[in-house]
C-alpha cells in the first residue's frame, strides 16, 4: 500500500509540473518512504495523502536539487540546478494553494525558512521537514478530535 502511494503521489505531481520545465521526478523511495508511512498512520481521504505526499516530494526535490550545486557545477547544469530547485520551492506553495492547504502552508513556512539558513552557513537538516510535517499531522489530528468532541 504505501509504495502503491509513493507512486500515485508521483504522477500526481509529475502532471502538475509544467513539462516545459523539463523536470524528472527522480527520487528515491527510501527518501519518501518514511513521511508516506507515517501518512498511513492518520485517517484522510486517500486523495488528501497523495497531495500531502506529492507536496513533500516537491520540496525534498527542491532540497535536493539545491544540494546539488556544488563547486564542480557548472554553466549549464549548475543554471539547471538552481533553475530546478526554485522552481519546485515555488511549486509547492502553488500546490498548498490549490489544494487548499493554506494551514499547512503556513506550518511549513518558517520549518522551509529554518532549513534554509542551516543550509546557507553549511549544515544540512532537511530532516526538519519530516518533523515539521510530522508536528502538523499530529496538531491537526489533535484539532479534529477536539472539534469532534464539542
Amino acid at each position: 500500500m504505501t509504495h502503491e502511494l509513493i507512486q500515485d503521489a508521483c504522477h500526481l505531481l509529475q502532471g502538475e509540473i509544467s513539462p516545459d520545465t523539463g523536470i524528472q521526478l527522480n527520487i528515491s523511495n527510501e527518501d519518501v518512504l518514511p513521511f508516506a508511512k507515517l501518512l498511513e498512520k492518520y485517517e484522510m481521504a486517500a486523495v488528501r495523502r497523495q497531495r500531502l505526499l506529492s507536496i513533500y516530494i516537491a520540496i525534498k526535490l527542491a532540497l535536493s536539487r539545491h544540494s546539488a550545486c556544488d563547486a564542480t557545477s557548472n554553466g549549464e547544469s549548475l543554471t539547471r540546478l538552481v533553475l530546478d530547485g526554485d522552481y519546485l520551492y515555488s511549486f509547492y506553495v502553488q500546490l498548498c494553494l490549490g489544494w487548499q492547504e493554506i494551514d499547512l502552508l503556513v506550518h511549513l513556512a518558517p520549518v522551509i525558512k529554518q532549513i534554509q539558513i542551516k543550509r546557507a552557513g553549511g549544515r544540512f537538516e532537511d530532516e526538519r521537514l519530516f518533523k515539521g510535517m510530522e508536528l502538523y499531522l499530529r496538531l491537526e489530528s489533535n484539532r479534529a478530535r477536539q472539534s469532534q468532541a464539542i
